[in-house]
């Protein structure tokens, strides 16, 4: 029931945005399960949150690159993980970090 209330919170609330930071997955982790019931895709378009619901679709802004990516792990961090693909299409370093916006 409590998952069912977040769900639905999160559905009528307005949009969010904040600045974090965000980091790339090793390749170690490519076709390994995910917290989400799927497998991790190191050149796919995913992301891990340590809050956000698995499915959530965020967009991630980096400079004047924005995407849509979709959260299919969770990570231990302050920040976001984007996968190789995602990091690549914003052009995120992908052995660094960088600060992108994020909008849920």
């Amino acid at each position: 029931m409590r998952k069912l209330l977040l769900l639905l919170a999160m559905l009528t609330a307005p949009a969010q945005a904040r600045t974090v930071t965000a980091t790339v997955y090793d390749s170690w982790y490519h076709n390994r399960a995910d917290a989400c019931g799927g497998t991790y895709q190191h050149w796919g378009v995913s992301a891990a949150h340590p809050w956000l619901p698995c499915n959530t679709r965020v967009r991630v802004t980096h400079g004047n690159r924005s995407l849509m990516v979709r959260i299919t792990d969770r990570c231990g961090c302050n920040s976001i993980d984007l996968s190789a693909g995602a990091a690549y299409r914003l052009r995120v370093p992908l052995d660094g970090t960088a600060r992108v916006g994020i909008s849920y």
